[in-house]
């Protein structure tokens, strides 16, 4: 059955992908054509293209691969622009990288040279207690009343899944909370986040129409601030997660001038 799975996903692939190439077939139009069976061609004209994002998913960033998809107008629904907007399948990292920076047209070191901002310790100890909350403690709760009802075999269980769950949740919140991070360099707004998947976005600020901020109770108490930018392509809303609450109008203003300053209060000297 393995070796079944296998063969189908490679078919799969082959399918999806080959004869794949991207290309810059005029000044203004990027061209993507893949497909076995069924040739598949996209063409995104340089005055819709406002992105790039690199995936890495948990297991291909182990393996030191990543994939990159296109922040697109023109493509779509959420769903048709996640298939439409694909540039490049799971690769080798470095692979990515020049996909990223030709479709941008950017040094190709830009995502690894240019220094994130990190993101403050609330946002690791968010991470890390919404992991305890949401993986750790129900089902230790739920293995402690089945040994207190059927068998005391589900008390060391429990207290064996305690112990284990607790340390893969800190390391993998550590982990997300080590990929956060944003920084504004020249014409784009980097953003880096997640742990099970790590993307990276190189989004042009001038692609950027609106601002959301949007927080939880426990989230204002850690004074932590989601700062969402509204795009007109790919899936329209690209967060800044946990950015500290002093910094975020800052971010918005320099990543994107002209939106927010007419709604901020400025001090006027008095008359």
């Amino acid at each position: 059955m393995t070796a079944l799975g296998s063969l189908g996903a490679l078919a799969v692939y082959a399918e999806n992908w080959w004869g794949y190439r991207a290309a810059w077939t005029d000044g203004d139009t990027l061209t993507v054509r893949r497909g076995l069976l069924t040739t598949r061609s996209v063409a995104l004209e340089r005055s819709r293209l406002h992105g790039v994002l690199l995936r890495e998913p948990l297991l291909l960033r182990a393996a030191g691969g990543a994939s990159a998809a296109a922040v697109a107008g023109g493509l779509g629904d959420k769903e048709e622009a996640h298939a439409r907007g694909a540039l490049l399948p799971p690769a080798p990292r470095g692979e990515a990288l020049r996909v990223l920076a030709g479709a941008l047209r950017i040094p190709v070191r830009l995502v690894d040279a240019v220094p994130l901002t990190p993101h403050p310790r609330a946002a690791l100890r968010r991470r890390t207690t919404r992991g305890m909350l949401l993986a750790v403690l129900p089902a230790t709760l739920a293995l402690l009343v089945l040994g207190a009802v059927l068998t005391p075999v589900f008390l060391h269980a429990a207290w064996m899944y305690a112990l284990g769950a607790t340390a893969v949740t800190v390391l993998l919140a550590r982990d997300a909370y080590a990929s956060l991070g944003h920084a504004v360099h020249g014409s784009h707004l980097l953003v880096r986040s997640g742990t099970f998947s790590r993307d990276t976005l190189a989004l042009e600020r001038s692609g950027i129409v609106a601002w959301t901020f949007s927080t939880s109770p426990f989230g204002h108490r850690a004074g932590l601030v989601t700062l969402t930018a509204a795009v007109a392509a790919g899936a329209h809303a690209y967060p800044v997660r946990d950015v500290a609450a002093d910094d975020a109008v800052a971010l918005a203003v320099a990543a994107r001038p002209g939106i927010l300053e007419e709604f901020l209060e400025r001090d006027r000297p008095v008359p």
